[in-house]
């Protein structure tokens, strides 16, 4: 089948692209001719665009501590090497689509439409929900929800989403989310008996990640400590220096540079760097610390002991189901008194946590066969 996936927009964010792009080659690898669907849903209008460089000056102006979001322009020059690897990964993408008629029209092609993984079902990252529910699929097309998140275990969704969207959903063929907490709000709100399955990153192995960096050009870590920090603050800062200390290792980060209140775009530093070089942080490092969601999984595809640092605005309820699946709840960090050298080297049973992955890795490729088959 010629199959389209859904996501939220990929810019720099390493998580989205590589959770995208796994999900790409299972789905190559069943068979399909799979395009990425190139949906940028936060187009806006000229008012609006001036509206929010106002309030972006002003905030700036005001407020040393004030973070700087780029706009588009400044988006492609940090986002260069990001950008160029979905090109050069995804074989089929669709034009860049930033309205509704363009989504129609890009998509009417294709005999299927998964959407997912990552938080599509979160509101507040998504200006118009129901089309992340595929709206604007035509009855004909096979709709498929793989690894979709809420973000949180709160419902978001005003009344009127919820009936729509609960419509929408109804019209699947098949329905599954990332976090435990997802399957209860499926079924609460939406009537619908939505089963639990893995990002699509842990459908690959860590051969095929290693690949990645084999075929493209990167340079040896220059530490051996990885802190992979999306919300730095003094907390986290605090329980960096800790862990250095007591593991007696180098800490690296590969990440741009913090925007200063003005984007200086000649500063290479800005540039998000290549993710290669981001996956192989993870194979060169001997310990991980990180916030992020991703950050988490590689370490365990990696099989590198981490330590993770719960970050609540950016949906505490992931890492929670994630490290259960693994039985490895006991690495979620959300105080810095709760970090202690027999914590920090406590080793991991990877063996287990190996065989459970094979386990969750072939429940989640039957439910993709079987949402394909041709059988209703």
């Amino acid at each position: 089948m010629k199959v389209g996936i859904l996501t939220l927009p990929l810019w720099n964010n390493y998580g989205g692209i590589i959770q995208a792009f796994a999900l790409k080659e299972t789905l190559k690898r069943m068979g399909h001719t799979v395009f990425l669907v190139d949906y940028h849903h936060h187009k806006l209008s000229f008012l609006a665009s001036k509206n929010i460089q106002l309030k972006r000056f002003i905030r700036s102006s005001l407020w040393n501590n004030a973070p700087y979001y780029p706009d588009k322009k400044e988006n492609e020059i940090i986002s260069q090497h990001t950008l160029a690897f979905i090109k050069s990964e995804f074989e089929f993408i669709t034009k860049r689509i930033d309205g509704e008629i363009l989504l129609k029209q890009e998509t009417e092609m294709l005999d299927a439409v998964v959407v997912g993984s990552d938080q599509v079902w979160r509101p507040g990252y998504t200006p118009n929900i129901y089309n992340y529910f595929l709206e604007f699929c035509p009855a004909t097309q096979i709709k498929i929800a793989y690894a979709a998140s809420f973000g949180t275990e709160q419902f978001l969704f005003d009344e009127v989403q919820t009936k729509r969207c609960k419509d929408l959903l109804a019209k699947f063929k098949a329905v599954s989310v990332r976090e435990d907490s997802a399957v209860k709000l499926c079924k609460d709100h939406f009537h619908m008996e939505a089963v639990q399955l893995l990002d699509p990153t842990l459908l690959l192995g860590v051969e095929d990640y290693l690949q990645i960096i084999d075929r493209h050009k990167t340079e040896p870590s220059e530490g051996e400590l990885f802190t992979y920090i999306l919300d730095m603050d003094d907390r986290k800062n605090e329980i960096l220096k800790t862990v250095g200390a007591g593991l007696a290792l180098t800490a690296f980060e590969t990440m741009p540079r913090k925007f200063d209140k003005f984007f200086t775009p000649k500063d290479s530093n800005y540039i998000f760097p290549p993710l290669p070089q981001w996956l192989r942080s993870f194979r060169d490092a001997k310990f991980v610390i990180a916030d992020s969601f991703h950050g988490c999984i590689f370490s365990i595809i990696f099989n590198k002991p981490f330590i993770a640092l719960g970050n609540a605005e950016r949906g505490m309820t992931r890492f929670v189901s994630l490290l259960k699946l693994f039985s490895l709840e006991e690495r979620l960090i959300t105080n810095a008194e709760d970090i202690n050298l027999d914590l920090i080297n406590s080793p991991i049973d990877w063996v287990k946590v190996n065989e459970d992955l094979e386990e969750q890795r072939a429940r989640s490729v039957k439910f993709l066969l079987k949402a394909f088959c041709n059988e209703s």
